[in-house]
């Protein structure tokens, strides 16, 4: 939180504040105060969320930074060891056997919310966390013989191997939305038919009912 001053950090907690009164988006809101201050969204996003942590533990820091002003400040659920080390080895695997890392959590998540967080946290690893990055790398390659190593730079072959890997994994990044989007419709379309069909098999029986009861009733007036 040292990269805002307070006065700055007052004033991100005071928009997100307003933003919420007003049913506006959070994300407007770092995209707009990092355009302001020159900093990453990504950035003012963390910050936001480490106050809020901090909002939870001390109640006199919520006072002294938004004053009668009360942010809805929920449980922050934080990744565990044994949660971090799982995403970051199932990232590792995938992009080792061809995968992207968005595909790998897409894989691992269809909520949008989730693979932001599962995003956040890879790139938090690495920055942060480097020796346990590269022991995880090398516990890869004693299970599997090789692992993708995030740090090392791609070999100088003028780019075509990577601009070629990078195609693949946005082609079956494509093609895994669009099957998503299908399945979507899909459900749609069958649960639709599904209605139709109750409507008409509704409609039949009470048609089929009519007749019957107009049966009994001609012969019933036949018999008298």
């Amino acid at each position: 939180m040292a990269k805002l001053s307070e006065d700055e950090l007052r004033q991100l907690l005071e928009k997100a504040y307003n933003a919420k009164n007003e049913g506006g988006s959070l994300s407007k809101v770092f995209e707009s105060f990092a355009q302001k201050t020159g900093r990453a969204k990504g950035s003012v996003r963390n910050v936001y969320y480490l106050s809020l942590k901090q909002m939870q533990e001390d109640k006199g820091y919520m006072n002294k930074m938004l004053g009668k002003n009360r942010l809805d400040v929920t449980k922050i659920i934080s990744f565990d060891e044994g949660e971090a080390s799982l995403l970051l080895e199932r990232i590792l695997i995938g992009v080792t056997f061809g995968k992207s890392v968005r595909r790998v959590i897409n894989e691992m998540t269809d909520s949008p919310k989730l693979a932001l967080r599962y995003q956040n946290k890879y790139r938090n690893l690495l920055k942060l966390e480097r020796e346990r990055v590269e022991k995880t790398v090398q516990k890869i390659k004693d299970e599997y013989g090789k692992c993708y190593d995030p740090y090392k730079k791609p070999m100088q072959d003028g780019g075509i191997y990577e601009r070629l890997k990078k195609e693949i994994n946005s082609l079956c990044d494509r093609i895994a939305s669009d099957v998503k989007e299908e399945n979507a419709r899909l459900k749609q379309r069958v649960s639709e038919l599904e209605s139709k069909n109750k409507r008409l098999e509704e409609a039949l029986s009470k048609a089929v009912k009519t007749r019957v009861e107009d049966y009994f009733s001609q012969t019933e007036k036949e018999s008298i």
